[in-house]
């Protein structure tokens, strides 16, 4: 295993903390990694955002505005979304 030697700055009072520690017979590189272990660990069971709920805050902030005709088509059919959107992309050909 290869290691890095870090150095890390500490306040008068973290550093009176490191020093009983030591005394006590406690390695602070143990203290650093479990430390770091525990925030990785904090990190990795947060949760992941919500996209309805994200989705759903955009439509909240951001309604259609009320006098918005209808669509021709179903949102909620992919086929039909997909065929509309080309539609206004490409022109039609006769």
């Amino acid at each position: 295993m290869s290691s890095r030697l870090i150095n890390v700055r500490l306040d008068t009072d973290r550093l009176r903390k490191a020093q009983a520690l030591r005394e006590r017979g406690v390695a602070l590189s143990d203290v650093v990694r479990e430390a770091i272990d525990e925030r990785f660990l904090e990190l990795r069971s947060e949760s992941r955002p919500d996209a309805k709920a994200i989705i759903r805050r955009m439509f909240d902030e951001h309604p259609d505005p009320p006098d918005l005709p209808p669509r021709e088509y179903d949102v909620h059919d992919r086929h039909a979304a997909r065929e509309a959107i080309l539609g206004t992309l490409r022109p039609v050909r006769r």
